[in-house]
């Protein structure tokens, strides 16, 4: 079990909504926000996801590219998202070698389960206590 999630991001609003998924889930994220950085920081043999925007304003292509061509890092799963409108960056993430490729919107929607499967097979995300509003 590889419970480190290294994420490949700088829009804040997605760098929040992931790391908020990742404490649920009980994984650990480390946040990059340079593509130069990405084979460093998945080399440390703890890391068992990598997630990456692929609109990313440093293109992370070539270093996706790169992380699946080491021998050492090929196997940690890749899984970028994108802007539904962008189907090139889609074409380019499944070219670079991202394992799987979302539009942001099921990105979102399937988070949770992305790092119970890549991170943490076998685990249990930690309930939130939701506070039920009243009923008018």
């Amino acid at each position: 079990m590889n419970p480190t999630v290294v994420v490949l991001a700088d829009d804040l609003f997605w760098k929040t909504k992931i790391d908020h998924t990742l404490k649920s889930a009980q994984a650990t994220g480390i946040f990059i926000d340079k593509s130069a950085q990405l084979a460093a920081k998945a080399n440390s043999g703890a890391v068992g996801l990598v997630i990456v925007d692929l609109a990313l304003r440093d293109d992370p292509f070539a270093a996706i590219a790169a992380l699946k061509k080491n021998p050492k890092t090929k196997g940690i799963a890749v899984v970028g998202y994108y802007e539904h409108v962008r189907k090139d960056l889609l074409e380019k993430g499944v070219k670079a070698g991202c394992d799987q490729v979302l539009p942001r919107s099921a990105f979102s929607q399937h988070l949770g389960e992305i790092v119970m499967k890549y991170a943490l097979p076998g685990g249990v995300r930690a309930e939130e206590n939701e506070t039920e509003l009243p009923e008018e």
